[in-house]
């Protein structure tokens, strides 16, 4: 439940800023103390708390190069770090306490549970440097002395990894546990099964994994599944850092893979392929057959002897009901139910699973489409679209995680800047701040079923991976290029939503975090994670006579602004920024965020301003001479992702802004995942006058994640020296 007036017996606090400790804690005052930890430093633990106490020592030791000395006792020493149950320290589970003085430092929670919250605070309250794993000489571990009250605002703090698209092997698993753990998030979702791939070992069907686990052929084979032993070593590592992991096994959609090992759980039968590109199958499990529900109530078993979590995610997204129509078993059910649509049967569908899971003390976890009428038990709506179905699924008794795409979806780019990594493009970037302005809190919700908001929770869709190459790992050099590529897009989002989803609005200002954050990424060098270097943030670009003068500030703690002034991209060797920089042109100025030579931002700059051409919808791509040919025709390829975002019919055009030539245009064409969809053919050119120059494309294959890709044969008619954009519009 929400954390309402959790802190009123607790006194009067004064009202400062805690040092830089994200999630910001909800109470906090100083007190004008110190402790320094030396290795004579004792770490006492009560009842219960020795694998904590463990934990803490192993969090300390390799940066201090101490092995502390641990002790079981109920009371604090002088010279000790304590920790403690007391259930009156906090009214929430994952509630703590903790005072550090002159004698010791003292950590008391709720629970286990609020123990480890307050381990996390203690580390971050200390030199950056206590999160390497290599001993820091020349370090004074001094940490100032303060007193915290602290409790998250929602008790589900979650983020979902997709390992179905894409394999993460177990280490990366642990490694994402611990940039959870950090921040006090408590919720890891594993996307296990899709279309493209079954990754959790069923003895009873080995052909999930041996078939349904790799896709490709030859060298070309890719793939990879979590033993039974995997899965327990990592629920293990995620418990003892308040982590509960929760499976998601899919129904009745994104199951290619399960079909693929196991033809007769479809309504065809067919024999199937695991998809080396990513789509959306239209094969379902056959709602029909009896043996469908015997497969599932054995997948079932095994999975719940190896998660102890209480939930378990059934997806229940994007089914479409091609095949069930044309089923003689599906219809055959649908008539003997009474039912009129096919919709009902994802409902029926959903209620045996509910019944089968629920014997075993489970609630079943479903994106937003699950929450539909006729559910007889309670489920929790994981709401990535459609607010109103949290709104609706409150009322009729369930609760509800939100998942929106506009903030959470963390496989989508932070901007739009040229040179951000490859990232999902259906959705506008999402950046640091967007994600900070999340409010899980549903607007126009009725306050009575506020309690059933259980909080947050990001995505990490790896669908990317399989939409081309230029991600993939290369095996032979052993590069985890997927791996550092998660890193960038989970942090610092990470940091940001769990702050949303633990720290009450009234307590955080976007500013406030932004100034902490500065310090944190530090941290993440220290420990070890990958992240996106901030670009400069840009103070003010005042007109003074007939230039601009620029001012910046760092938003990294300790990092340079290296700039430029000719048009040309910084580099780490630029000149540093020290004072405000004056220039003609706004276009001339380009500024980055150094941490070091190999880590860097992407720049902070001006983009051309296409306001006159408006009316012809959003910028796809822009070219130049290095990117035609002059004379000869060519293909210039367009990224249309998130610019096709539905079916339709699409204008597209080209418009001429400078050079000495002009542009032809031969034949424009779509592509979904590589394969193409819809031509428009004729010549067509622009200059200083334009002539045929919009192609119309009619979409009627659009699916949800799915890339799009322009391609044009254009050229330069007498040389390459032409500039222009590209423009794309939905016609009504």
């Amino acid at each position: 439940m929400l954390m309402i007036g959790l802190f009123m017996s607790f006194g009067s606090f004064a009202s400062v800023r805690t040092s830089n400790v994200i999630p910001k804690p909800v109470k906090s005052r100083t007190n004008g103390q110190s402790f320094k930890l030396t290795e004579h430093v004792k770490i006492i633990y009560g009842e219960n708390l020795g694998e904590l106490a463990d934990y803490l020592t192993a969090s300390l030791s390799p940066a201090t190069g101490w092995d502390f000395q641990e002790q079981q006792g109920e009371n604090v020493q002088k010279s000790s770090i304590f920790l403690g149950v007391d259930t009156l320290s906090s009214p929430h589970k994952d509630g703590y306490h903790l005072e550090v003085n002159n004698k010791s430092i003292i950590i008391k929670g709720h629970s286990s549970a609020g123990v480890f919250n307050g381990i996390q605070t203690l580390l971050q309250l200390m030199p950056a440097e206590i999160y390497n794993k290599q001993r820091q000489r020349d370090v004074e571990w001094v940490i100032d002395g303060i007193e915290i009250d602290d409790a998250p605002a929602y008790p589900w703090r979650g983020i979902m990894l997709d390992v179905s698209r894409y394999f993460f092997e177990k280490d990366y698993v642990l490694h994402l546990i611990d940039m959870m753990a950090m921040y006090k998030m408590n919720v890891l979702h594993l996307h296990l099964i899709d279309d493209a791939g079954w990754r959790l070992e069923i003895k009873k069907y080995p052909q999930l994994t041996s078939i349904g686990g790799f896709r490709g052929e030859g060298h070309e084979r890719t793939g990879g599944y979590y033993t039974q032993e995997d899965i327990k070593e990592m629920v293990a590592y995620a418990a003892l850092r308040n982590v509960e992991v929760i499976p998601e096994i899919e129904i009745p959609a994104h199951t290619l893979a399960a079909i693929a090992a196991y033809p007769h759980l479809s309504c065809t039968e067919k024999e199937f392929k695991v998809p080396l590109q990513h789509f959306i199958s239209r094969d379902l499990y056959c709602v029909g057959k009896e043996s469908t529900f015997e497969f599932l109530n054995d997948v079932f078993d095994e999975t719940f002897q190896l998660f102890p979590s209480r939930y378990i995610h059934i997806g229940g997204d994007e089914a479409k009901y091609d095949r069930w129509k044309e089923c003689p078993h599906c219809q055959k059910r649908k008539k003997e139910l009474g039912f009129s649509k096919e919709a009902e049967l994802q409902v029926y569908f959903t209620k045996r699973v509910q019944a089968m899971v629920k014997k075993h003390g489970k609630t079943i976890v479903g994106w937003d489409e699950m929450l539909e009428k006729g559910l007889e038990d309670k489920a929790v709506g994981m709401v990535w679209h459609n607010t109103e179905k949290a709104i609706s699924g409150t009322r009729d008794g369930h609760d509800v995680v939100m998942a929106l795409t506009g903030h959470c979806y963390f496989d989508v780019a932070e901007s739009k800047i040229p040179g951000e990594v490859k990232a999902a493009t259906w959705l506008p970037p999402i950046s640091l701040k967007k994600v900070y302005a999340f409010n899980p809190m549903i607007e126009g919700l009725d306050e009575k079923y506020r309690s059933q908001v259980l909080g947050g929770h990001a995505t990490l869709w790896s669908d990317q991976f399989i939409h081309g190459a230029i991600l993939q790992e290369i095996a032979p050099l052993n590069e985890n290029r997927s791996e550092k590529y998660f890193d960038y897009l989970t942090f610092p989002r990470m940091a940001a939503l769990a702050e949303v989803c633990w720290t009450p609005n009234e307590n955080k200002t976007w500013e406030d975090f932004e100034k902490r954050m500065a310090t944190h990424y530090a941290r993440f060098d220290q420990a070890g994670y990958g992240y996106r270097v901030p670009q400069p943030k840009l103070v003010s670009k005042d007109k003074k006579g007939g230039q601009y003068e620029i001012k910046l500030e760092s938003v990294v703690e300790g990092a340079e602004i290296r700039y430029t002034t000719d048009g040309i991209w910084p580099n780490a060797y630029s000149p540093i920024y020290t004072k405000p920089v004056c220039v003609d042109k706004l276009s001339d100025f380009m500024a980055i965020t150094v941490v070091n030579r190999n880590q860097y931002s992407l720049p902070l700059y001006f983009p051309h301003r296409y306001d006159k051409f408006k009316k012809y919808g959003q910028l796809v791509a822009e070219w130049n001479p290095s990117k035609i040919k002059g004379k000869t025709f060519d293909w210039f390829e367009m990224n249309a992702t998130g610019k096709i975002d539905q079916n339709g019919t699409y204008e597209l055009s080209f418009w001429f802004t400078g050079g000495a030539y002009r542009l032809d245009i031969e034949s424009v064409e779509v592509f979904k995942n590589g394969k193409k969809i819809t031509e428009d053919v004729h010549l067509g050119f622009t200059s200083g006058k334009s002539e045929d120059n919009s192609y119309l494309l009619e979409i009627d294959e659009y699916e949800t994640g799915a890339a799009f890709t322009i391609k044009a044969k254009v050229r330069g008619d007498k040389g390459n020296d032409s500039n222009g954009a590209v423009f794309i519009k939905r016609k009504e």
